[in-house]
């Protein structure tokens, strides 16, 4: 990947710049996030257009409840020329007949493949067919509070730490009032597939096998139960009793009521500019291996686009290092590519990207990749989060519910 500031195909090495000057039209983008993701995506638009001035680009920012926007349109076959789709749900649209093939696209740009790190492309390919295009990814880390750490006594560990250190560490970072209420708890607990993902891929799971769901696995119970240990130990709050005072797991972490936190790259703008003790990130703690979830938006062309030779023009800017860094500047996501993955231009700091860059290797799962090919994802994330809440809370047991999830995912959803 390459590209450098500039506005000429003269004095840039973006391999898109001498068409992007020939083209003349409009193309909609429509994408989701916060603010900061708007005003990024603003500024990546704003700058392709020195390129290609004769080109119009409408962006369509949806800061909330962006997928039932995205059904709406598609039910009214009125999709944008560019949108962005869950990895998981890529294959809804594409059965639907409402993805672009890209394949002749990558074709003529190159460089939108060169260095890009084994396995991205999969989750947007179908039947050998290029029908999206990860934009980003965002690994899956634990952030730790280093006050709580050196306040408790405890050594803060390093990237080569296993489960059985995390488990002792919650236990002894966890503090409590005389009374027996929790002040500060040790860890953390999300009932979110990237939580989840991770815990069952650290123990070398196939939790979605040969097409079934296989979380009753000794390997995917001894993961999930990662979670279900901290909860019954009191080392970490239940998700459902957070929820239930308005507050989120990533807030406490903020307040300092939370030592170790697992989370994506997203929360590092808000971290940064909201707490006030010092901080890292560190790997996921090692189970019988490592698997890192890929949590990424792919960006989508539509088939029914008029502009597709725009839209495609458009992907290309966006992904070359000119355009990435207008959004990797911002630390809420990481590059696709293995090279940027080495550059503090794109990899920024605090926290320390070691953490980031060594889970790039061992990104994610067939379990994954197999279960969001089946179109049937969101179906199976609801009864997945349904029956692990219920264990979460202490209302079954973890191995009550993952038989639960098994038997009514099998029956109704990949019988």
């Amino acid at each position: 990947m390459s590209g450098t500031a500039g506005g000429s195909a003269e004095n840039t090495s973006w391999e898109g710049a001498s068409k992007a000057a020939e083209l003349s039209g409009k193309v909609t983008y429509m994408h989701s996030g916060d603010d900061y993701e708007r005003e990024m995506y603003a500024n990546v638009f704003k700058s392709y257009q020195k390129y290609a001035p004769n080109v119009e680009i409408e962006q369509m920012y949806v800061p909330s409840d962006y997928s039932t926007k995205l059904k709406t349109l598609a039910t009214a076959d009125n999709l944008p020329d560019l949108f962005w789709a869950s990895e998981s749900t890529v294959k809804d649209y594409n059965d639907a007949g409402m993805l672009a093939n890209m394949n002749d696209m990558l074709a003529e740009y190159p460089q939108l493949t060169e260095d890009i790190i084994d396995g991205v492309l999969d989750f947007g390919n179908i039947d050998g067919n290029q029908v999206a295009f990860p934009k980003d990814w965002t690994s899956y880390v634990m952030y730790i509070n280093r006050d709580l750490f050196a306040e408790a006594g405890v050594e803060v560990p390093t990237n080569d730490w296993t489960v059985e250190d995390y488990k002792e560490i919650a236990a002894k970072l966890t503090q409590k009032r005389d009374d027996g209420t929790v002040d500060v708890y040790g860890t953390a607990v999300n009932n979110y597939r990237a939580d989840w993902i991770n815990w069952m891929g650290n123990y070398g799971a196939e939790w979605f096998k040969d097409g079934k769901s296989n979380l009753s696995s000794p390997e995917a119970l001894e993961g999930l139960k990662v979670m279900s240990d901290v909860i019954e130990a009191g080392s970490a709050p239940s998700p459902g009793s957070v929820s239930s005072t308005g507050d989120s797991e990533d807030r406490l972490f903020i307040i300092g009521k939370v030592a170790m936190y697992p989370s994506g790259r997203w929360v590092i703008p808000s971290f940064r500019s909201e707490c006030d003790f010092e901080w890292e990130a560190l790997e996921m703690p090692k189970g019988t291996t490592r698997s890192c979830p890929f949590i990424c938006s792919m960006v989508c062309i539509s088939d029914k686009s008029e502009n597709k030779d725009i839209a495609a023009n458009v992907l290309s800017y966006q992904m070359s290092d000119e355009g990435l860094k207008l959004v990797m500047e911002s630390a809420l996501s990481l590059p696709v590519y293995s090279d940027l993955m080495k550059d503090e231009s794109f990899v920024n700091t605090p926290p320390s990207a070691d953490a980031f860059i060594n889970s790039a290797e061992y990104l994610g799962s067939s379990s994954q990749l197999a279960v969001s090919k089946t179109g049937k994802w969101a179906e199976y994330n609801s009864m997945i989060v349904a029956a692990l809440s219920d264990a979460f809370e202490g209302n079954t047991t973890i191995e009550e519910a993952v038989s639960k999830i098994d038997e009514q995912a099998n029956s109704t959803l990949f019988n």
